[in-house]
């Protein structure tokens, strides 16, 4: 997703510098949807905020929609983080409130991305991101039984339906806690998946 600018450095320093622009570039990016909205932003307009250059902001992101999809890295690490605990240990009681505590931290920005343009990207990234997740943690719960719905369904039939819901909560000014977003979410999926496997 990220394209580095290779250059001979000590990988300390490059790391440090990379990091550094990164967050600037990042930083900019919110301020301008907060206030101008996604679709009226360019390129320009972010590097002149973050104060970098156009071959910096190029060294990094192809574009502005890359750049944002680089924000919903920290959902997918989170999302992917409450998963491994709840596969791991069972330890974890709901392994989709990642998803919703972070829209609800980043509600602002959520709202901002309510246009069209902003909206598109933000779906098209968090459902190619999420769907790396589900599709490689789900098949690890479900028994293989004959006439059982293929898993690669159960998994799309997951991910379409959080991401819906996800959605439509941020949509209606969140009108529930995240904690009852993901509790309702797995009440209303998991006897299905139960019915559908026999288990």
């Amino acid at each position: 997703m990220f394209r580095i600018l290779e250059v001979s450095m000590p990988a300390a320093g490059t790391d440090r510098r990379v990091r550094r622009t990164r967050e600037l570039l990042r930083r900019a990016l919110v301020e301008l949807i907060l206030e101008r909205g996604y679709d009226r932003i360019t390129v320009q307009h972010i590097i002149d905020r973050a104060d970098v250059g156009r071959s910096t902001f190029y060294a990094h992101y192809t574009d502005k929609d890359d750049l944002l999809l680089g924000n919903l890295e920290e959902l997918a690490a989170a999302f992917e983080e409450h998963l491994e605990r709840h596969f791991a240990s069972r330890a974890e009681p709901n392994p989709v409130l990642a998803a919703f505590e972070h829209a609800d931290r980043q509600r602002d920005l959520y709202r901002a991305l309510a246009g069209k343009r902003g909206a598109e990207v933000m779906r098209a990234g968090l459902r190619r991101r999420l769907k790396e997740v589900v599709a490689r943690r789900v098949p690890e719960f479900l028994p293989h039984r004959d006439g059982a719905v293929p898993v690669e369904v159960t998994a799309e039939f997951l991910l379409t339906s959080l991401l819906g819901l996800l959605m439509w909560w941020l949509d209606n000014d969140l009108p529930y806690t995240a904690e009852e977003m993901a509790d309702m979410y797995m009440r209303l999926v998991v006897p299905g998946v139960q019915a559908a496997y026999g288990i």
